[in-house]
């Protein structure tokens, strides 16, 4: 089978190239790397490769996501696994992306051995998918998902975008282009599904709880006891909130155009 590793580092090509060729079952496998999302697309025979190994994050070669990686690969009905360091806060929202707008058949560590990625490689070429603790962890779950939550308009961009540049609240609404009262139900709106995100993947530092509105406690107080939470959640996800292909995924879902269905399981190729 022919896999491609889309990386910005060469070392993640490489872990797998080891790995497959040091078992005789698994050392036939074909392992050829990428190191910019748009690299997949010149590749002239795409459509015959049976798995490919997609980081999320290309901050070191190219303008262009992990996400747009995966539309491109199941364009060509090619099969993906997300290779991740999953455990990094600034990756969660980008594996909860990959995982609600596409199909992978997995999730893998960086950090999985060598026998974790050859098991990952047999299971996938029999057809099967991965289903370990990491995968199910971002999987989309029922009902809507963290990110429809989290970003139930396309809109919603430009607010988190501002929140992850600016600190006062009407420089955020200014650069928002929206008003100061509209920000704030905005935030109002947004607390719960942060600090639910931020308990659920253990983030470094949750929100806290906003105090109420009392006599003792001014408007523009309680406005500050849900911006500040925020703005650090914006910008720990900057680059997430940047992604130009995320905005792209929001406008087709918002359109009721998500993507197609493809990649559930094309047979071999070797």
């Amino acid at each position: 089978m022919n896999i491609v590793v889309a990386d910005d580092l060469f070392w993640p090509q490489e872990t797998v190239r080891f790995a497959l060729a040091a078992d005789p079952a698994t050392k036939h496998h074909v392992v050829t790397g990428v190191r910019d999302p748009e690299e997949l697309r010149r590749l002239p025979d795409l459509g015959t490769f049976g798995l490919a190994f997609v980081d999320l994050d290309f901050r070191n070669t190219s303008g262009k996501s992990g996400l747009f990686a995966l539309r491109l690969l199941e364009q060509f009905d090619v099969r993906a696994v997300v290779y991740a360091a999953d455990d990094e806060d600034n990756r969660a929202l980008s594996l909860m992306a990959a995982f609600r707008f596409f199909h992978p058949h997995g999730l893998v560590s960086k950090g999985a051995s060598s026998a974790e990625i050859r098991q990952a490689v047999t299971v996938i070429e029999s057809g099967a998918r991965l289903d370990t603790p990491a995968m199910r962890r971002y999987a989309r779950p029922r009902g809507l998902s963290y990110i429809d939550r989290l970003l139930p308009r396309v809109g919603d961009l430009a607010i988190w975008r501002a929140l992850a540049r600016f600190t006062d609240r009407r420089t955020i609404a200014l650069a928002a282009q929206v008003s100061p009262r509209t920000l704030d139900t905005f935030l109002n709106d947004r607390f719960d599904i942060v600090a639910e995100i931020s308990e659920a993947f253990h983030f470094q530092a949750p929100p806290a709880t906003p105090t109420p509105v009392t006599p003792a406690l001014t408007a523009g107080e309680a406005r500050h006891a849900r911006l500040a939470p925020l703005h650090a959640f914006a910008l720990t996800h900057r680059r997430f909130f940047d992604d130009a292909e995320l905005e792209k995924l929001l406008r087709e879902r918002d359109d009721g155009r998500d993507p197609p269905t493809a990649g559930r399981g094309p047979a071999a190729r070797r």
